[in-house]
Order: C-alpha cells, then sequence, then structure tokens
C-alpha cells in the first residue's frame, strides 16, 4: 500500500471512528448530489414510487447506516457490583424489577451511530428526508457481547419546496409518507428508546411452579414486559415532545426476553427473565391547513382466485 493510499485508510478510519463515513463513502454521494437528477436507486416498490412521485418528492438514492457495537459487562441485581436503582413495580414477595444500564446504553449507542451515518449519507446525497427507513438489529453466536444495527431507506427531494439542510427520518413507507403529506402531515424525525429490564421472581411465583400446582398466571413475568414496554414508549413520547412533535405514528414494538437463573442467600434456585423492548416510530406536525381534498386511491387485487 502506498503512503496516499494508506493516508486515506487512516483518513476513513478516523471518520469511523468519529460516528462518521469513510471517504469512499462521502466522496460517491457528493459526486451523486453535484451531477443534480439522474439514475438513482431505491428500494420502493412500484406503487410507493408513484405515490412519492405524485407528491412532489422524487427519489436521489438508497442511503444505509449500520454499526457493530461492544456490550460492556453488566452487572445482575443480587451481585456485589450491581448499584442501578429499583424500577418501580412489585415487592420481593411478588417481584421486582431493575434496568440493566450497560445493556441499555449499548443498544442506544449502537442505534445512534447507525442512524447518524444514515443520515450523513441523506445530507451528502442532498435529501430533504428519508422514507422507508428499516432498522434491524441483532447479535452474533460468535460473540456474544457483540450487537448490531443496520439502518436502510431511500432518500428524496421535494421538487416544490426548499426543505433546509437536515433531511428528516421516517420508518413509514413511500405510500404513508405520501397519503401523510398530501393530508397535511409532515414527519419531523424518527424517535425510538430501548429498555432492558431484570424482572426477579418473588415468593409467590416460586411457590406456584412447582409441579403439583394448579394452572396459574405468572404475574411476575407479565407485569414486567408491561412495564418495561411503557417505560420504552414513554422515552420515545418524550423524544417526540422535545421534536414539538403533536403525535407518533408507525409505531413498532419489538420485544425479547431470556432467563437468568440464580440462587438467594438459603441456596434456593429461582429463574428470573430479562426482557428486552425496542420502541420505534415517526414523530411528526401538522403543516398550514389545506382547503383540497386529497386524493383518494383504490388498489384491487388482480391476482386469479382471489374473488
Amino acid at each position: 500500500m502506498d503512503e496516499d493510499a494508506a493516508a486515506r485508510a487512516e483518513a476513513s478510519l478516523r471518520s469511523i471512528e468519529a460516528g462518521g463515513l469513510p471517504l469512499p463513502a462521502q466522496e460517491r454521494l457528493a459526486k451523486l448530489r453535484s451531477a443534480g437528477a439522474g439514475f438513482y436507486t431505491s428500494d420502493l416498490s412500484t406503487q410507493e414510487f408513484l405515490l412519492v412521485r405524485q407528491a412532489g418528492f422524487r427519489p436521489v438514492t438508497q442511503v444505509m447506516g449500520s454499526c457493530f457495537y461492544g456490550m460492556g459487562w453488566q452487572a445482575m441485581p443480587g451481585s456485589g457490583y450491581f448499584s442501578q436503582g429499583y424500577s418501580g413495580f412489585g415487592t420481593p414477595s411478588y417481584g421486582q424489577a431493575f434496568e440493566l444500564d450497560v445493556e441499555i446504553e449499548a443498544w442506544r449507542e449502537a442505534r445512534r451511530l447507525a442512524l447518524g451515518r444514515l443520515i450523513e449519507e441523506a445530507k451528502l446525497a442532498g435529501a430533504d428526508a428519508v422514507v422507508g427507513l428499516r432498522l434491524t438489529r441483532g447479535g452474533h453466536d460468535w460473540s456474544g457481547g457483540l450487537i448490531e444495527f443496520v439502518a436502510v431507506g431511500t432518500a428524496v427531494r421535494s421538487e416544490r419546496y426548499d426543505l433546509g439542510d437536515e433531511p428528516v427520518l421516517s420508518n413509514l413507507s413511500g405510500q404513508d409518507f405520501a397519503k401523510l403529506y398530501l393530508n397535511g402531515y409532515w414527519p419531523v424525525g424518527i424517535v425510538a428508546d430501548t429498555t432492558v429490564l431484570y424482572v426477579m421472581t418473588g415468593w409467590q411465583q416460586k411457590q406456584g411452579s412447582y409441579t403439583f400446582s394448579p394452572n396459574q398466571e405468572l404475574a411476575d413475568y407479565t407485569q414486567g414486559i408491561q412495564h418495561a414496554r411503557r417505560l420504552a414508549v414513554d422515552r420515545a413520547a418524550r423524544q417526540a415532545h422535545e421534536l414539538q412533535a403533536t403525535g407518533m405514528v408507525g409505531v413498532t414494538i419489538d420485544l425479547a426476553q431470556r432467563e437468568y437463573e440464580r440462587k438467594d442467600a438459603n441456596d434456593n434456585e429461582f429463574k428470573d427473565m430479562i426482557v428486552t423492548v425496542h420502541a420505534l416510530g415517526t414523530a411528526i406536525v401538522e403543516l398550514a391547513g389545506n382547503d383540497e381534498e386529497p386524493p383518494i386511491y383504490v388498489g384491487l387485487d388482480m391476482n386469479e382466485g382471489n374473488g
């Protein structure tokens, strides 16, 4: 590798470490913007594409942001290292819940970096918005502490208005984005949050887990999932309020849980549950009133055998 190539590789690495894009991606997008209207790529369906165009927006290019993130060590309740406070429901008899701050911050930061890189691509491409944003995440068997976020969407530009230099993100489909705009609303950004809640099994639930116990609800787990969902959604809603939004649409709730075995001071065994909830939605505002009625679209299934 010659000196120029080594210097470019080093500059790209520094940009990634700062939460940005590598140099080749920056150059490609800047070239795309300077070229103006022309060939573009998009993951919009035909229907989405036509409705987005009818609403006055032109696809610019697909944009993406990704992040692989190493999760640090998380102390668990009951250990001498755990110090986070009680999260708000239950008693020792009926179970308690505690948020796992290290895991929560890892998910938040990985998502922030992935979305930040997608926004940077959209900016460099000269986009006004990103529609149809899909945010996927996961872990890897070959590395238990590694998590991943990948954000993908289609950058679009208004052909009617100057909407500023800061593109807005929306997880709405192209169809829903067009319908939202034509009915007098505008997205002001993606809002998202994650909670990881450790739900302890109380004595009441423990008694119900014996072999000859009657059918019964595991109330600690039920209440824990409800509490985790409320925490994630409430924090996402708080972000929407900070954006001065009038509401949230396209809200998705993804939930996962895993068991965690522990013993108490008397060597009694318990199975606790760790609940992870991700909340994601689009914050919107209502635009100035428009007296014109939005167009009505009728979709017909033309496939044979469907009536």
